[in-house]
């Protein structure tokens, strides 16, 4: 039974297929788009942690130094390291820290005459384009009772991408300009 003022249509609702694919292209061409800023972001945010490990570092290095009054040879309050690179012990993350880090894999204190480097260094992985990133902590002996800290990334140019800016200036075998 029709009533006065209705109309019946044929036509039925949604979408077409060739709706449905042009929103998944372009769905696609956005996402593919930003995951590489996602991504960097990510990376980014994690150094920024490596950053906050090299000063818990550089605390227990002052603490030692102003106590003693002389840098030592291995970090400080630290268990035993797990071998030698550039002339200094390395440990890995889970030996100086108790547990693995997706970022961080190990921690290298390398003399460098009567001062040291921290060098924090990453894991390689495909998703920062197996980047050596790593982060250098210069700790350099003014006089008997005084350092002075700097990070740096040795002006390597892939690793600038990821750091903040006050790490992006320097060389690691620098001690005249600062």
């Amino acid at each position: 039974m029709r009533f006065r003022g209705q109309r019946h249509s044929l036509r039925q609702q949604g979408y077409t297929l060739l709706e449905l694919m042009a929103t998944t292209a372009i769905i696609g061409v956005l996402l593919s788009m930003a995951v590489p800023y996602v991504q960097n972001y990510t990376v980014r945010a994690q150094v920024t942690e490596g950053v906050l490990i090299l000063g818990e570092l550089r605390r227990r290095i002052e603490t030692e130094f102003y106590e003693r009054g002389s840098l030592t040879s291995e970090i400080p309050s630290s268990p035993a390291p797990d071998g030698s690179a550039h002339g200094g012990p390395w440990y890995s993350y889970a030996t100086m820290f108790g547990q693995t880090d997706y970022m961080w894999d190990r921690i290298e204190y390398q003399p460098k005459g009567p001062h040291r480097v921290i060098a924090l260094r990453a894991y390689r992985r495909p998703e920062w384009l197996n980047s050596d990133i790593g982060l250098h902590m210069q700790v350099k002996l003014v006089d008997a009772n005084t350092l002075n800290f700097r990070c740096t990334v040795n002006n390597t140019q892939s690793r600038i991408q990821f750091v903040p800016s006050s790490c992006q200036d320097g060389n690691v075998n620098d001690w005249a300009s600062w």
